[in-house]
């Protein structure tokens, strides 16, 4: 999801903006150890929906266990610019495969796409652990109790940017994905005590006040689409706020939580699937089954989502969790552009383009302010 796999990350950084950094000899060490909640997805990778911009799925840590040797090599140059560039390709055919599928070939089911997402990111952690390559903790009754609440939230995530995907344009779909960063400060004051700075709170009034202007001007209005943004604003913001707030056995191991995750949202997923009067029937009966293209665009975007998993974690261990932020946000730009020639559902004017162009610049001083900060 990136209806979630970059949301994640714009929502989170605003928790790194409330926080009192220690002396600056220490900022670099400190930036490093945070792992910020999106990323949306999106996501959402498997959103992105999500997503998501959070746009993204869950940040990974660079070292689950706690662990690390003493003195580990700096990377190189090179090899900071590749994983964000990575990251930032990764996330960008995650959000277009999405909307291929949904969109151009018009796929029936938003669930379907999910299952098979959720699906290949668990196998993938699965297999990794097998193989020595991911830590992931015993999983306990207690412990799966405990991150339920996160887990529920992040399925709902999921599901709503990937409907948001469905019916949205792309470029309305990334501006109207702005406001789970207004719900994230809000949610933070009040349950978490936490103040944005005022630059901050001044970029987020930019790209606030650049959607409403775009929506004005927004010729293909989806009175659902709106709806389903919302709330997948409503859950990407809560997402971030249940993450910070879950327990300490599972707060050692973002790829336990992400497995979890990604595990019982298949599961849910499935149960709704079944429970849909003629949800199957849609599936089975879809008439693009024997496309090369459309299965192409299916599996790829059903693999990506643990691709782009990979492509957090590395660009999070390489950099620091605080790039990744910053490249999700120029990443959106991107997305908004490109978005106007893929899916075939942007219908242009000079309102709704003037918006997009001052949200834009909104998003560029947030990632400015996020990286200075």
């Amino acid at each position: 999801p990136e209806a979630g796999v970059n949301s994640k990350f714009e929502a989170s950084s605003s928790i790194m903006h409330s926080r009192k950094h220690p002396s600056h000899s220490n900022n670099s060490e400190a930036m490093t150890r945070e792992s910020p909640a999106k990323d949306a997805t999106h996501v959402t990778t498997i959103a992105d929906s999500s997503l998501s911009e959070s746009e993204e799925l869950l940040p990974l840590h660079h070292n689950d266990n706690g662990s690390a040797s003493a003195h580990p090599p700096p990377p190189t140059q090179s090899k900071k610019v590749g994983t964000a560039l990575f990251y930032a390709t990764s996330s960008l055919g995650v959000i277009f495969a999405n909307k291929i599928i949904l969109s151009t070939f018009k796929f029936p089911s938003v669930l379907t796409l999910a299952l098979f997402q959720f699906t290949s990111t668990t196998l993938a952690l699965k297999v990794a652990s097998m193989l020595g390559y991911v830590n992931l903790l015993p999983i306990s009754v207690k412990g799966v109790k405990s991150i339920l609440p996160l887990s529920t939230c992040y399925l709902l995530n999921i599901l709503t940017g990937l409907s948001a995907t469905q019916n949205l344009s792309l470029p309305m779909m990334v501006l109207l994905r702005r406001a789970s960063i207004l719900m994230t400060m809000l949610l933070e004051k009040w349950m978490l005590n936490s103040q944005p700075s005022k630059t901050v709170q001044l970029s987020v009034g930019l790209m606030l006040g650049g959607a409403l202007v775009a929506a004005l001007g927004d010729l293909s209005f989806n009175l659902m689409g709106y709806i389903v943004i919302f709330f997948n604003d409503l859950f990407t913001a809560l997402n971030g706020v249940l993450l910070k707030r879950t327990s300490e056995e599972y707060k050692k191991s973002k790829m336990t939580v992400l497995y979890l995750n990604s595990l019982l949202s298949a599961i849910g997923v499935s149960t709704i699937i079944l429970l849909v009067p003629g949800e199957v029937e849609r599936v089975q009966t879809f008439h693009l089954w024997s496309d090369s293209s459309f299965v192409t665009y299916l599996v790829f975007a059903s693999l990506m989502g643990s691709v782009l998993n990979l492509a957090i974690f590395l660009c999070t261990s390489t950099n620091s969790a605080l790039t990744t932020t910053v490249v999700g946000c120029l990443k959106n730009v991107l997305t908004s552009y490109m978005g106007m020639f893929v899916g075939g559902d942007y219908i242009f004017s000079w309102l709704s383009f003037l918006g997009i162009n001052i949200s834009i610049a909104g998003s560029l001083v947030y990632a400015r302010s996020t990286f200075r900060g």
